[in-house]
């Protein structure tokens, strides 16, 4: 299959002492009777944003350490660097885990369509795997069906779905995408158009910036302005997303802007200024969520390491809650069945809200968010959110054409490239 890997350079991911410290807060009382639970965490390296593996880890030791769980010797993290994730080195770093590191469960950031090429190893080791991601890839039959395979995400397919409908809905029924070949490669692209055509629209133009397309901005813009369709969606990663949105603004564009929540999130928003005035996005989390949960986890992440959590510290921290809630709901040991059992019963109050388990699906389920970005008194550019979300079924027929066997999309996880 393809893969952006061919084309990039590895990068460090920035990893530094601060994710060897251990955080308080409260939760149930784990008792693992005298045993160590040791958790396998597969971390993958990224040149775009080489910073995100640490906050990923960060995140996840801040959920985990409840009542000092990890310094008290509860539990142990063990980490391995799968690269971009692709099937081979994940099969290899998991197999390493489970059969020299002795590990009880597993989690950390991968491709959910690169889970069902090596899910077998899981259910042939009776061993939970809990896959944490951006959601940019759709759950197979094949993943879902394995029995020690679960997955915790932001949501990005179910958010593109809700990104294309609210576009319809509110902007009217020409929509326009604008997006790159390394972002394209995705199942989300494809359920934007999904959601556009559910709402009675028509996607009628893609924009499609090729390798080193140095006039793909200027020359996509001055299209944009002569087709004038009723809105855009950008699906751009990192510093092409901030050119492109800027380009827009300051080009005099006139035409509702729609993005994914990783080109509005805090880092791009302070990079973006007034350009990102009325931007549209969709997400899994926004850190000004008004709830008691989320703000203790902002300030105390903030507090600890002198800087916002971004969306995988967040993703990271809620899947370290999911852990060791599952781990404190094992009353007859921590063998493999007992302990994927113990997943399916998963219900807790996260940073986003009230999150559960599909026991059907193995995936979190969770609330999204419609942020729109405004500008505060201070001058301030921020997400605010106007409308809360159920995200659509993982089971919804819609979404059927997408589990076949010609699947050609990207394997490494989205961000993470």
């Amino acid at each position: 299959m393809n893969s952006r890997r061919n084309f990039l350079k590895i990068a460090g991911t920035g990893l530094t002492a601060s994710v060897l410290q251990p955080f308080v807060s409260s939760g149930a009382k784990l008792n693992t009777k005298g045993q160590k639970i040791r958790v396998g965490v597969l971390l993958p390296q990224s040149v775009e944003h080489p910073g995100l593996p640490g906050s990923f880890l960060n995140g996840l030791r801040f959920g985990v350490d409840q009542r000092n769980a990890i310094k008290r010797g509860k539990i142990e993290l063990i980490t391995e660097m799968v690269n971009f994730g692709t099937p081979q080195i994940v099969k290899e770093k998991s197999q390493k885990l489970i059969a020299e590191n002795n590990v009880d469960f597993m989690t950390g950031v991968l491709n959910s369509e690169v889970a069902s090429h090596i899910g077998n190893i899981f259910s042939n080791a009776k061993l939970p795997f809990l896959v944490a991601n951006a959601g940019e890839s759709y759950l197979v039959n094949e993943t879902k069906n394995n029995p020690y395979l679960f997955f915790n995400s932001l949501n990005l397919f179910q958010a593109a779905y809700h990104t294309g409908k609210y576009a319809v809905e509110h902007f009217g029924k020409n929509i326009a995408i604008v997006t790159s070949f390394y972002d394209s490669g995705y199942d989300s692209l494809f359920t934007f158009r999904q959601g556009v055509e559910a709402a009675g629209g028509n996607a009628s133009a893609t924009y499609l910036a090729g390798q080193n397309d140095k006039n793909f901005v200027g020359e996509t813009i001055e299209k944009l302005k002569q087709s004038s369709p009723d809105a855009v969606y950008v699906f751009l990663n990192g510093s092409a997303s901030d050119d492109m949105l800027r380009s827009m603004y300051y080009g005099g564009l006139k035409i509702p802007v729609l993005t994914t929540a990783f080109s509005t999130d805090r880092e791009h928003l302070n990079n973006l200024g007034e350009a990102a005035q009325n931007v549209i996005s969709v997400a899994g989390w926004n850190d000004d969520i008004d709830s008691k949960t989320n703000r203790v986890f902002v300030e105390n992440y903030q507090k600890k390491w002198n800087r916002m959590p971004d969306m995988f510290a967040f993703l990271g921290y809620e899947t370290g809650q999911i852990i060791y809630d599952v781990l404190s709901r094992c009353k007859n040991g921590f063998e493999g069945q007992e302990i994927a059992d113990s997943v399916k019963r998963c219900s807790l109050e996260s940073p986003r809200g009230k999150i559960f388990v599909n026991p059907e699906s193995g995936m979190v389920n969770n609330k999204l968010f419609v942020n729109k970005v405004v500008t505060t008194l201070s001058g301030v550019a921020k997400n605010e959110i106007v409308e809360v979300l159920d995200p659509v079924n993982e089971f919804d027929e819609q979404f059927a054409s997408l589990d076949n066997n010609y699947r050609t999309g990207w394997l490494n996880p989205y961000l993470f490239v």
